[in-house]
């Protein structure tokens, strides 16, 4: 599926890099790679990486169902993120509550992951959005969470005035999703069909 990947071993960073990881660490953001080099997103997290990333992993998620995994990207800064979206809202009325796992719900995660790019210096016109995933994987069309997800990412990124670019939605079949950054695409393969590729 990908060409070979270089397997990073931890153990050769520096006191002074793993001190950077160390404070940039929140719950609910995955930093560190596996042993294929990748950025393995359960539901509810998020993954940043940027040129000043001390290694460029593949971020993936797999099993993606009903849920949407959002990518924001910036060329020009090569800065890239994904989330891994389980429901459309928080249902909060009080926004000044904090949530532990805002990227559990489209509405907060699609502010956050913006909020990311900006807090890095990037403008907001070069931040551009690619979505997948909203499978019906039940089919059933009275209790259609896929399709309140794909409407809630795509009104909050509309909101915010963010682009989708490329998108693959919708469907009964689950996928698999992996962001690479160094190609500048996302591999994507549904349950029982050949892999293909979206170029951002």
């Amino acid at each position: 599926m990908m060409s070979e990947i270089q397997t990073i071993n931890l153990e050769v960073l520096t006191k002074q890099e793993k001190i950077v990881l160390k404070k940039r660490s929140r719950t609910d953001r995955i930093e560190f790679p596996n042993k294929y080099n990748e950025l393995v997103l359960p539901i509810a997290h998020y993954a940043l990486v940027s040129p000043k990333f001390l290694f460029n992993p593949k971020l993936v998620i797999y099993g993606l169902g009903s849920c949407i995994g959002l990518i924001l990207y910036d060329k020009k800064s090569r800065i890239y993120a994904m989330s891994h979206i389980l429901l459309p809202s928080a249902k909060i009325t009080d926004k000044q509550i904090e949530l532990p796992f805002p990227h559990k719900y489209a509405d907060y995660s699609v502010k956050e992951l913006v909020n990311e790019f900006l807090s890095l210096g990037v403008k907001k016109t070069n931040i551009k959005a690619a979505i997948i995933g909203g499978a019906n994987i039940f089919q059933n069309k009275f209790m259609d969470i896929s399709k309140r997800n794909i409407k809630s990412v795509k009104n909050e990124l509309k909101a915010l005035n963010i682009k989708i670019m490329k998108e693959d939605t919708g469907g009964t079949q689950g996928r698999t999703i992996v962001l690479d950054i160094f190609e500048n695409l996302v591999i994507i393969k549904r349950t029982g069909e050949i892999e293909y590729k979206l170029n951002l």
